[in-house]
This record gives structure tokens, C-alpha cells and sequence, in this order.
């Protein structure tokens, strides 16, 4: 008898404390780690099993269809996910030759980093320029194709087959906040933000393994999707930095070498 009221009483303890559990865990805030969207920060980092990943704010880089050569495209209203993949209806990509498989003998790492360009296509608007950046995983795995819909019950994608690398929320749930508006030019053609991601992050990896990124978007208020695709794409030496402004001891020796062609062509005329 006594046995059974200590049996019972321990089974609505442990149903107690998991309930509890569970309110915290829904209840709890996520944490704005980096705010990309205040013109007094511009860039943060999130640190994750070790690995410190660097979320800055950029317009180095071309963007626009045909322009950023982007491996992953996702598209829809209110809250977004996808990662990249050959394969077609996965969760919210878009289809088509921005969005695909990608391998690690692709990518180029410059001064230690691998780096990635993300375009955020939301409406320079009042009430739709700010885009949270709520989840982004990195994965390796020797399946391309990929198209799995899983989801674990916070929305966040575990049916990719493969070795998670990096995740943002491994220890915190952490989000990056975005403004497409930010330079007061929405649409202006030009990325939104840079991550620069370690080469020891991808140590190790195969050449013909695949390298897969997850991202999801909109999950914080007031920060939901309402415009066009996100777009990721990665930089190699050929392509980082085109678009940028050199600084003024660069445009001084630039005008510098130009006046000197033209004091030696007009010479060459004489």
C-alpha cells in the first residue's frame, strides 16, 4: 500500500517537473545576439562548440538575379526555411539554378575564412523591412539531393541526412535582426550581410562532400517575411569584394596613376 501511494506520488512529480519544463522551454525568449539592424553595430559574432562565426553588416556585394550567384533561395510570407538542396519542394525553397547542391571542393576560404553573402528581399517599408534570421545550421554529408521535410517540434529542419557542423541555437536560442532599409536605400542591389565562417569549421572535410545550410527566418515579432527570397551565396578570391569603395589613400593613388598616364600620353602625342 505504501509502495503504490510512493509510486503515485513520484509519477505526478515527474509529470509536474515536465510540464514545468515544458513551459519554460515555450515560454522562453529567444536572445538577440546580433542587431544588424542598428546603424551603431555593425557586426557581432555567435560562438558554437568552439567555433566563433562572424555576422556583419555588408554592401560589398552585387545582388540581384543573374548577379549574386546564390546557391539558396527561400520564399514565404510571415516565417521562411529551406536549405540547399537539387531537389525540388523542400520546405520553402524556390526551385531553379540558384537554389542547389553545393560541394565542399567549391568553396575557397580567403585569410582564414570561408565567406557567405546573404541577400534579404523584404520591402523597404516601415512595417516590413526588419527580418529576424532565427535559425542557421551547417551540415556535411556524402548525400546530395537531399529533400526531407522533418522537422523537430521547435520547426527547426533534423531530417538532413549528414553531420551537423555549426548550429546558432546550439546552447541559446539566438536569432540575428536584419533591415533591409538600413543605408535608406531598400532594393539598391547590393547584399545585406556577410558571415565569415572559420576554416576550422570545415576541417577535414572531403572534396566531394556536400556542404548544406539551413536557415530560417521571421519567427520574431514584427520581424516576419513580406517581400521577395532570401538568397545565400558563397564568395571565392574571384568574386569577394567587387563592389567595393576603395578608401581615400586608394582613390588618391588612383588619381595620382592617372594623371601620371596622362602627363606620358600627351608627351607621346608631342
Amino acid at each position: 500500500m505504501q509502495l503504490n501511494k510512493l509510486t503515485s506520488m513520484l509519477s505526478i512529480a515527474v509529470t509536474t517537473l515536465a510540464l514545468s519544463l515544458s513551459t519554460i522551454h515555450e515560454t522562453s525568449a529567444a536572445v538577440l545576439a546580433v542587431d544588424l539592424s542598428s546603424t551603431a553595430t555593425n557586426s557581432g559574432t555567435i560562438t558554437s562548440g568552439g567555433n566563433t562565426l562572424t555576422f556583419a553588416f555588408d554592401q560589398t556585394q552585387p545582388s540581384g538575379t543573374g548577379v549574386l550567384n546564390s546557391f539558396l533561395r527561400v520564399q514565404k510570407n510571415s516565417n521562411e526555411q529551406g536549405y540547399n538542396t537539387n531537389a525540388n519542394k523542400v520546405f520553402d525553397n524556390k526551385g531553379g539554378n540558384f537554389t542547389r547542391d553545393v560541394q565542399f571542393g567549391e568553396l575557397q576560404s580567403t585569410d582564414g575564412f570561408y565567406q557567405f553573402v546573404l541577400d534579404i528581399g523584404e520591402p523597404g517599408g516601415k512595417n516590413g523591412r526588419l527580418l529576424s534570421l532565427d535559425g542557421l545550421k551547417l551540415f556535411s554529408s556524402t548525400t546530395g539531393g537531399q529533400s526531407s521535410q522533418s522537422v523537430d517540434p521547435n520547426g527547426n529542419a533534423n531530417g538532413i541526412s549528414g553531420t551537423l557542423l555549426w548550429d546558432m541555437d546550439r546552447t541559446v536560442d539566438n536569432y540575428v535582426l536584419l533591415d533591409a532599409n538600413r543605408n535608406g536605400k531598400p532594393g539598391n542591389g547590393v547584399s545585406d550581410m556577410l558571415l565569415k565562417v572559420p576554416e576550422t569549421v570545415f576541417a577535414g572535410q572531403n572534396a566531394n562532400n556536400y556542404f548544406i545550410l539551413w536557415s530560417r527566418f521571421g519567427l520574431q515579432p514584427g520581424s516576419g517575411s513580406a517581400g521577395t527570397f532570401e538568397e545565400w551565396a558563397f564568395l571565392t578570391a574571384s568574386t569577394s569584394g567587387l563592389n567595393e569603395i576603395p578608401e581615400p589613400m586608394s582613390l588618391l593613388l588612383i588619381g595620382t596613376g592617372l594623371l601620371g598616364f596622362a602627363a606620358t600620353h600627351r608627351r607621346r602625342l608631342v
